[in-house]
């Protein structure tokens, strides 16, 4: 069935949009042809596979990119013709919450600051972009940590500072790209009911792009993209996905099945413990400023198998992962890594520790942008010194890539992937070298289930006896499948 569209309601209006990338294999079409119809008030959920062209979508409509054909127009606006002043004005209407989201955050700015600063560019009062801040920082949860620089906010508190930066000057027109991928399930469902406030209230639109239940449930409507196509759509999260048919005729494809669940992954048989951490406690700050990350914390994860920490955004597991791995150091108590004792290591001695049996993928991670995927592995296990020769490195790197699906790929820069995709590059870095134990945080946030999926099956698959997986997550289906569970529900900061 053909999308039922009533063009002269639409306030977006995108035909046969095409994106074309350059790539060094070759272009790289991330839009082909791609119609969408937004109409006022509505809330548009847009779900597909890493890759499909989702975020290349947002950055068009909001001003930031151009299609290399095809037309969109955005409440008045001819975004592939218009002037760059034309754009700006443009822009002024639209709140962007983009999926690397602390590229909305200055290392300088405090929580309430970053939240002032889209209204004081827009020349708001100080009394008028102070109630506005509070206002804000109440409604995601962030009262009292008003003052926090982002070196002192967890992920998913960032993800919440740059949700309420983008909300600030009430815009008409709001894209988010997984604007609940970090955050918990109680944290997400507040930030959607956020999302929804302002949509009704302030009759703004709005089209996310999602992997998750909880937004796809909250929208009027769910358009699936493959390809760089809209292939199917859904009026309600109850009704019946319909395919789309173009004006050409064109017939969509079906829509995949859904994901098969992840498989628990058994632990190994050995009794040694690869991590234990006893009477922990990592303080940010002193007096009733200071920030308890983690508090008098006693845990042992066993050598193999797949361990999950969990827990309310803001509980401590970045902190928890970070002072396992020997890139911050305890305030109090002891960390056993791989049977060391931390502390007796100083600062050259952990490096080299973690080099040959430590692999990290922090939350949000970045790669070099100037480098190739493949070149990104390379460079850390050049860093690492793994690998004897530079056709050995050359080929664990290729290895690496294909273990995640992205041998493909390996050419191609940064910025000509998907935010999916540089998830699993920064993962293939982390494999490559062969550590003894893999820290992950969130690591199928910005993944789809299918994605996903075969992430957690591909880490499942490697040596049980000689990896160990330690993994904070949200991700309840990842959860299920884990060997054992470290809740830090009831570890909150003080």
């Amino acid at each position: 069935m053909t999308e039922p569209v009533v063009p002269t309601e639409a306030v977006v209006r995108a035909r046969g949009v095409m994106r074309i990338y350059p790539g060094a294999a070759g272009d790289v079409a991330a839009l082909r042809g791609l119609d969408i119809d937004v109409r006022p008030g509505e809330v548009v959920a847009v779900v597909g596979a890493s890759g499909s062209g989702k975020s290349t979508l947002l950055r068009i409509l909001a001003g930031l990119d151009r299609p290399s054909a095809g037309s969109v127009e955005s409440f008045g606006v001819a975004l592939e013709r218009s002037t760059e002043r034309e754009l700006v004005r443009y822009r002024n209407d639209v709140g962007v919450i983009d999926q690397q989201y602390w590229r909305a955050l200055s290392p300088y700015l405090s929580a309430r600051a970053a939240m002032e600063l889209p209204l004081r560019l827009r020349g708001w009062g100080d009394p008028e972009r102070s109630a506005r801040a509070t206002e804000l920082l109440e409604q995601v949860g962030l009262g009292d940590r008003g003052d926090a620089t982002p070196s002192r906010l967890s992920g998913g508190e960032q993800q919440r500072v740059a949700f309420a930066a983008a909300l600030a000057p009430r815009p008409r027109f709001l894209l988010a790209d997984e604007p609940t991928a970090e955050l918990d399930e109680r944290t997400a469902a507040e930030l959607v009911a956020l999302l929804q406030s302002l949509v009704r209230r302030e009759g703004a639109t709005a089209i996310v792009v999602t992997h998750d239940l909880l937004v796809e449930r909250m929208a009027d409507r769910i358009v699936y993209v493959r390809d760089g196509r809209a292939i199917a759509v859904r009026h309600g999260p109850d009704a019946e996905a319909e395919p789309i048919i173009d004006a050409s005729g064109w017939r969509a494809p079906a829509l995949p099945p859904p994901a098969p669940s992840m498989e628990r992954v058994e632990p190994a048989a050995g009794t040694v413990p690869a991590v234990v951490v006893e009477q922990l406690s990592r303080t940010y700050g002193s007096g009733s400023a200071a920030i308890h990350a983690v508090r008098d914390l006693d845990a042992s994860f066993a050598s193999g198998g797949l361990h999950i920490v969990t827990g309310p955004s803001g509980s401590g597991k970045s902190t928890l992962l970070r002072l396992i791995a020997g890139l911050d150091r305890p305030t109090f108590g002891r960390v056993l890594t791989l049977g060391t004792d931390l502390a007796g290591l100083d600062r050259e001695a952990l490096a080299t520790f973690r080099a040959r049996d430590v692999a990290f993928c922090p939350q949000a991670p970045r790669l070099v942008p100037f480098l190739s995927a493949l070149e990104n592995v390379e460079l850390a296990l050049a860093i690492r010194r793994a690998g004897d020769t530079t056709a050995a490195r050359l080929e664990r790197a290729r290895d690496a890539l294909d273990q995640v699906g992205l041998a493909d790929l390996a050419s191609e820069s940064p910025e000509t992937l998907s935010g999916g995709e540089r998830v699993r590059v920064a993962i293939a870095r982390a494999i490559a070298a062969g550590p003894r134990l893999l820290i992950l945080d969130e690591p199928t946030a910005a993944l789809d289930r299918a994605s996903a999926t075969s992430l957690i099956a591909m880490l499942a698959r490697l040596d049980r006896a000689n990896v160990t997986l330690l993994v904070a997550t949200h991700d309840r289906d990842l959860i299920a499948a884990a060997s054992d569970r470290l809740d830090l529900r009831d570890a909150r900061r003080g």
